[in-house]
């Protein structure tokens, strides 16, 4: 029998480093059980762990901020325009290239605004965005 540390979902783990620690890692996976790209189905443990916001600009290597993604789906999100923030543990708000938004949490996935084609969000974007939030938390 192994006895392992209990890991506390409702607080943030964060490394000085760009390296993910293992325990670092299951939270990660305990917090997003599957793979955050929208309507991905992938549950394996075998994916990558994404800086939501890249290392290189900033981005922490903290629960707040990792995600797993397969790796197709990572680097679409790095190559392909799309990007991903994390506004609360368990939720991603992910923006296509054409501007549409979508909510991932772990009961799947929500396309919460219309694609616009322009890179600033209208006021019904927002308020929807903020409105789906809300109902979320």
């Amino acid at each position: 029998m192994q006895v392992l540390p209990v890991i506390d979902l409702n607080q943030t783990m964060a490394v000085d480093a760009y390296e993910i620690p293992r325990r670092l890692r299951e939270m990660v996976h305990l917090i997003h059980p599957a793979d955050v790209f929208p309507y991905a189905v992938n549950t394996s443990r075998n994916v990558d762990i994404d800086h939501q916001e890249p290392h290189s600009e900033g981005g922490e290597t903290s629960s707040d901020n990792l995600a797993p993604l397969t790796r197709t789906h990572h680097r679409i999100k790095t190559h392909a325009g799309w990007q991903a923030r994390q506004p609360f543990p368990g939720i991603t708000i992910w923006r296509d290239p054409h501007g549409a938004h979508y909510l991932v949490d772990p009961t799947g996935t929500r396309h919460i605004t219309p694609t616009t084609g322009d890179d600033t969000p209208t006021p019904f974007e927002i308020y929807a965005t903020q409105l789906v939030l809300e109902y979320a938390a």
